[in-house]
């Protein structure tokens, strides 16, 4: 399971999903008004994912990119409660609380356990950006393409950060389905050129979901391993 990254990307679910009657005849404006009034009444989501993480060609060290593609399920829940249940290339699960995060991997009955972890860290301007963008005003711009027909058969949201440097991605593209404006799927792009793509299938929002659900119950004869949350 990659590093805390991918706690983090998850963790933009907090935006999920929504339902409207977005058309791609609309304004981007309108488009993106819709956008962040469902996102804001989303509190839990459920969905099955595909992940796949490029790492650039590096002259002199790797002459190919890497890629690397996992599957499996995610829960999530509002402020910053997630379950990644991997289940290819091997099973592995990730659970935070939004605090704790705990990563288990069962062929090897071992959890690493970080304690007091800040699961928005890198993707706070991408939280920042579904939540209302005053906060991002001055630091990315914003541009919206509207789909519904080929080649954009999704709404695309593409953010760009006008000032290289610091932490979190330079590049962030959110896509939602015209019709619904369900979440299809997102896009990361690092200031090195690594990026990391979730699609997203079978999105079912607002299902009850406890709090108990997200603290990882250690299973008898698996070793807890207690790590500094900078290791991630």
């Amino acid at each position: 399971m990659p590093r805390l990254a991918i706690i983090l990307i998850a963790a933009t679910l907090v935006f999920a999903v929504g339902i409207a009657t977005a058309t791609a005849e609309e304004e981007p404006e309108k488009i993106l008004a819709s956008v962040q009034d469902f996102y804001s009444k989303v509190n839990t989501l459920n969905a099955h994912y595909t992940r796949t993480t490029t790492t650039p060609a590096m002259e002199g060290v790797f002459q190919t990119a890497a890629e690397h593609v996992a599957t499996g399920i995610l829960q999530f829940k509002k402020p910053a409660k997630l379950i990644l249940n991997q289940d290819a290339p091997r099973p592995e699960s990730l659970i935070t609380n939004g605090s704790t995060v705990w990563w288990y991997i069962p062929e090897e009955k071992l959890v690493h356990r970080y304690a007091k972890v800040n699961v928005y860290g890198e993707l706070q301007p991408l939280l920042d950006f579904l939540n209302g963008l005053g906060s991002l005003e001055g630091k990315f711009s914003v541009k919206i393409t509207p789909g519904g027909q080929a080649p954009n058969l999704n709404h695309r949201l593409d953010l760009t950060r006008l000032e290289q440097g610091g932490t979190g991605p330079s590049e962030i593209t959110v896509w939602v389905a015209p019709d619904t404006l369900l979440l299809k799927g997102f896009k990361l792009t690092s200031l090195t050129g690594e990026t990391t793509v979730f699609n997203f299938s079978s999105v079912d929002i607002n299902q009850e979901l406890s709090d108990e659900t997200f603290n990882f119950q250690v299973p008898p004869g698996v070793e807890v391993i207690d790590e500094a949350a900078d290791s991630l």
